[in-house]
């Protein structure tokens, strides 16, 4: 997260300092380089410069961020990702500390916390379709042992009704009630009578087995939807406490990553690739008396963070802490006319004490 921050605030700085200054650079580079190339984004740069070298030796905001872009073209280009220094830094060198680490991108990385967690959904995923199909086969399991059981049913039901019927022909016979045949017409009203018994005893069999076979298909259906919605629930369950635990960790890195670029800033006089206030009073001091040189960099500074403000539609991360609002702030909030009317304030002091 550290690297993607780091590359968030160089875009930023890349942004603002294209809308400051728009004058070539004459300590090299593709400007002055007879021999270019184009990376990506059309980005000119020269194969054959040493970026990170003049990047050390330069404390202009603005040439820095030209090299660092140049340079992050070179190394797209030229497949140099994971072979030289990387761009995170590279933007925090000066003279005398230059920090060397080599980053492959976090697009690259299959161990980073977002690919770990995504692992972690997809297997979530997985085990829940394969939990519901084989709901859906016991389901279809359940169906066939019901029509088995209903169709022995029928066939146990038809061998009890013949034999019935056969069993009563021969009582009435043996009474002297019946003499025609099992087959026959009905010899007497006895015949009649029982035969009509029979029948309804044998339709009444079948409907039984009908509804009983309605209300075990029912029942299956039904314990089968309760162990799909309670599988159901269980998924979304797990995935909103992955989901807090994502974004509890993130949080976390991101004040692990803000706090280790304020200590680094302390030694190196950079923020995620800008230099700090401190710093650049501390250059400034070669040419203007410390008092009006502060005043005029915080009225630059709190000046081009407004304008960025206003440019982008957003504070930028880099301009945060000056602006005293958080990262992200629309110009829609009150915060900006707030700025607005600061910045005023300060030209009118400006103005009034020379």
């Amino acid at each position: 997260m550290l690297s993607g921050m780091i590359s968030g605030a160089i875009s930023a700085a890349i942004g603002a300092a294209s809308a400051a200054s728009k004058k070539p650079s004459s300590s090299g580079g593709s400007s002055s380089s007879s021999s270019s190339s184009k990376g990506s984004g059309s980005v000119s740069f020269d194969p054959n410069f040493d970026y990170a070298e003049a990047i050390a030796n330069t404390t202009d905001a603005a040439e820095r961020a030209r090299l660092l872009k140049e340079r992050q073209a070179k190394i797209d280009a030229m497949g140099l990702a994971g072979k030289v220094g990387s761009n995170e830094a590279v933007s925090v060198w000066t003279q005398n500390y230059r920090p060397y680490w080599i980053s492959s991108g976090e697009e690259d990385s299959e161990l980073g916390v977002t690919g770990l967690y995504d692992a972690a959904a997809k297997a979530r995923l997985q085990a829940f379709e394969t939990a519901r199909q084989a709901i859906g086969q016991r389901l279809q399991s359940q169906y066939a042992d019901i029509e088995q059981s209903y169709r022995q049913g029928m066939t146990q039901a038809d061998v009890n009704a013949r034999r019935s019927a056969l069993g009563n022909e021969e009582k009435l016979a043996a009474l002297g009630l019946s003499t025609g045949s099992a087959y026959g017409a009905p010899t007497s009203g006895y015949t009649e009578t029982s035969r009509v018994a029979m029948d309804n005893a044998y339709r009444s069999d079948l409907n039984n087995l009908a509804a009983a076979r309605l209300d075990a298909r029912s029942a299956a259906a039904q314990s089968a939807a309760d162990q799909e919605a309670s599988l159901l629930s269980g998924y979304y369950n797990s995935e909103a406490s992955a989901a807090l635990q994502q974004a509890q960790a993130a949080l976390s890195q991101y004040n692990a990553d803000r706090d280790y670029s304020i200590s680094l800033a302390g030694l190196t006089g950079y923020l995620n690739g800008m230099p700090t206030m401190a710093y650049q009073q501390m250059q400034s001091d070669w040419a203007l008396s410390q008092s009006q040189m502060q005043a005029d960099a915080e009225q630059t500074a709190y000046e081009r963070a407004v304008e960025r403000w206003k440019t982008y539609g957003y504070v930028l991360p880099a301009d945060a802490a000056l602006l005293g609002v958080a990262a992200g702030t629309p110009t829609s909030d009150q915060s900006y006319r707030t700025a607005q009317l600061k910045l005023n304030q300060i030209k009118t002091n400006y103005q009034i004490s020379k």
